[in-house]
């Protein structure tokens, strides 16, 4: 089950494998909810949840409208934009994938629109601060898969 994965075969249906060091820890299944915001990702967007009731943007995976109550969510591009909520450098890798990156940056954005997601800053180590303005990009990651990045100063 823990084979490898050509980059551009990644069949989103069947999962992907995850692991923590040597050890097995099941599949990465983006749920269908979330279809929108991987497919922005392709075309180099960010996409946010936005209910079509009242307007307000959410989380990619929310599906209920915590406002209003509305299941009326469609999708919204975002600017991009934001700035750095929280962070924190990793210096040991959970795998050794990744220990040719090290040290390298993850942490929370929040972007402009209101919206908090979980992402990875690329920055050199010790140069980002809370409140650092970031713009978006889309970086293959050690994983191979295509994911929205945030640089200080981008965009």
């Amino acid at each position: 089950m823990n084979e490898a994965v050509a980059v551009d075969q990644i069949d989103w249906s069947v999962g992907i494998p995850m692991t923590a060091g040597p050890y097995f820890v099941g599949l990465y299944q983006p749920s269908p909810e979330t279809a929108g915001f991987w497919e922005g990702v392709t075309a180099g967007e960010i996409r946010l949840k936005e209910c079509k009731s009242c307007g307000r943007l959410w989380h990619p995976k929310r599906i209920v409208c915590t406002h209003c109550s509305s299941t009326d969510m469609g999708w919204k591009k975002a600017a991009g934009t934001g700035e750095v909520y929280s962070f924190s450098e990793v210096h040991r890798t959970p795998s050794p994938v990744f220990e040719a990156s090290a040290p390298y940056t993850v942490g929370v954005v929040r972007l402009d629109e209101g919206v908090h997601l979980f992402t990875r800053f690329v920055c050199e180590p010790g140069s980002l601060q809370i409140g650092t303005r970031v713009g978006a990009e889309f970086k293959r990651m050690e994983s191979g898969q295509l994911m929205p990045v945030f640089v200080a100063g981008g965009r």
